[in-house]
């Protein structure tokens, strides 16, 4: 009689618990769905504070977060407590921490995004755009192999995820491992034969390895499937200039910075392909372009060694 009691007692519990976490879960969505939207239109600050609202108001609905305890099997055995409280984990929460995650990683907050990372992938180990999410900030954050760490964990429960190669790809050319980037690439590739990025990318690394012929091929295909990229532009141009092809080195470049007018770092090649050429007041425009939307391009430029080949300075993803 007494267990019987007492599983009463936790039934009742329960049914007041589902009212009120049906009434919190409607404020939450709202929450959520604003902070979605906020983050479309850019305004982070206003999504991060929509996403910790939601975080909050889920908040009381989790009080023991056991990651193994079974609510159903202990209310038939009578072995809940009556002063338990039931905890409801809504879905949304680990959702909520991963975007809350790309909101602070926006705004320049590498530590509390890692740390939402972190949270979602806590809460639900299954959400693997969160494990994708960290990387990519691990990655910007110069933590290259935590971020490759991450990546391996996503294809290893998801074979088929083609941009988790293609951003392990970028990651492994930045640590001048060509040969296994070049091989993520390929993967990548028979994933999604149709994405221009990665072609991009190969080409890109295939370049470094002095292999110049595969990288035009490859960048041309990237610009065949998507003539808008102005990466990969920039990336057929630095190829021609390796190729002692000046003129449409610079053509390339130009092409660049017409769908891409803020990139620097073309401005900054193209100034130097046309001091080359003897182009010097062309060139000192370019440089003084290049400068003023990237002053950290001063040592590239004092350097003066000719087109870099930069890597983009934020991962994609």
């Amino acid at each position: 009689m007494p267990t019987h009691r007492l599983t009463l007692s936790c039934l009742f519990v329960l049914v007041v618990t589902l009212v009120a976490n049906a009434q919190s879960r409607s404020d939450v969505s709202d929450s959520y769905a604003r902070g979605l939207r906020r983050y479309a239109s850019g305004d982070y600050d206003g999504a991060i504070a929509d996403f910790s609202k939601a975080i909050a108001l889920s908040s009381h609905l989790v009080s023991d977060q056991r990651p193994n305890r079974n609510w159903r099997s202990e209310l038939a055995s009578g072995e809940a407590s009556s002063s338990d409280r039931i905890a409801f984990i809504d879905p949304l929460i680990a959702e909520t921490y991963a975007d809350r995650a790309l909101a602070r990683f926006r705004k320049g907050d590498l530590a509390g995004a890692i740390a939402d990372c972190d949270q979602a992938i806590a809460i639900n180990p299954g959400l693997l755009r969160a494990v994708n999410n960290r990387a990519m900030i691990r990655w910007t954050d110069g933590d290259l192999d935590g971020a490759i760490a991450d990546l391996n964990d996503v294809i290893k429960k998801n074979p088929r995820d083609a941009l988790a190669y293609d951003s392990r790809g970028c990651i492994r050319m930045d640590k001048g491992d060509l040969a296994a980037a070049i091989a993520d690439f390929d993967e990548a590739i028979r994933l999604r034969p149709a994405e221009s990025d990665f072609y991009c990318n190969r080409g890109h690394a295939r370049w470094k390895k002095n292999d110049l012929e595969g990288a035009l091929a490859d960048l041309d295909q990237s610009i065949q499937l998507n003539p808008k990229v102005a990466w990969a532009f920039y990336c057929r141009g630095i190829v021609w200039y390796a190729k002692r092809e000046l003129n449409r080195s610079i053509t390339e470049f130009t092409r660049a910075i017409e769908l891409d007018p803020r990139m620097a770092i073309a401005y900054l090649d193209r100034g130097l392909v046309r001091l080359g050429l003897g182009q010097e007041a062309e060139a000192r425009k370019d440089f003084a372009e290049a400068l003023r939307l990237d002053p950290k391009l001063r040592t590239e430029l004092e350097r003066n060694t000719g087109p870099s080949g930069v890597r983009r300075t934020q991962p994609r993803f």
